[in-house]
């Protein structure tokens, strides 16, 4: 009987097999923050950076690419954005974070915030945009051509899913953003960290009486 040496790998080749898998393909974010007037609609762009793909995006995608119509795994889509803030003593004052971190951070670094810090956990506004990655126009099909999908969010509400009052009185400040997969839109506790990203300290952004902040959000599938 042969081997299923791909679940089960048994020899020094088998297991460099396993390894080399994801040595050519990659997937990659990039985000845009801005501001975004309430009443004319109008973006100004604060920063634009890559974002750190975390472990767990693996989890999202095992489950998408493996589900069949009508079950849970049809769930697994990312549609939500994490906006991560800070309530500081001035507009001027900086969020102290590191902009590197480890690639298992998940759900639970979140769950374990600081008592001045919180998050809105905000949905996906509007259907993800399909496009191609820079570059790939070439490599793929004239009936494949899409392996990039853009998403966009927007800070509402006035309060953290923690409690913590999200406001221009309180000089709440977003400093860190994270894109995520909410199986239960009612249940944050099984949500799906895809990726995450920390804004240095001339690109985090206080909230605006007068205005949202909003965030998009580029993933290639290369």
């Amino acid at each position: 009987m042969a081997r299923v040496y791909l679940l089960f790998p048994e020899t020094a080749s088998e297991v460099k097999m396993l390894s080399d898998i994801n040595s050519g393909h990659h997937v990659n974010g990039f985000v845009a923050l801005s501001t975004v007037d309430e009443k004319s609609g109008v973006r100004r762009i604060v920063a634009e950076q890559k974002n750190q793909i975390q472990y767990t995006w693996g989890h999202i995608a095992a489950m998408l690419l493996g589900a069949l119509p009508g079950t849970e795994r049809e769930r697994y889509r990312i549609n939500a954005v994490y906006f991560e803030f800070e309530n500081v003593l001035s507009a001027g004052t900086t969020v102290v974070e590191s902009t590197t971190f480890a690639k298992t951070l998940d759900i639970s670094y979140y769950n374990s915030l600081a008592a001045n810090r919180d998050f809105l956990r905000v949905p996906i506004q509007v259907t993800p945009a399909l496009s191609t990655a820079s570059g790939y126009q070439s490599l793929l099909p004239v009936e494949n051509q899409t392996n990039q999908l853009t998403f966009f969010a927007q800070t509402t509400g006035a309060t953290g899913h923690g409690g913590l009052s999200f406001n221009a009185n309180a000089y709440s400040k977003v400093y860190a953003a994270a894109l995520v997969a909410a199986p239960d839109i009612e249940d944050q506790t099984k949500d799906v960290i895809f990726a995450r990203t920390v804004f240095a300290a001339d690109s985090q952004v206080v909230k605006d009486p007068s205005s949202q902040i909003g965030i998009t959000w580029t993933v290639a599938f290369t």
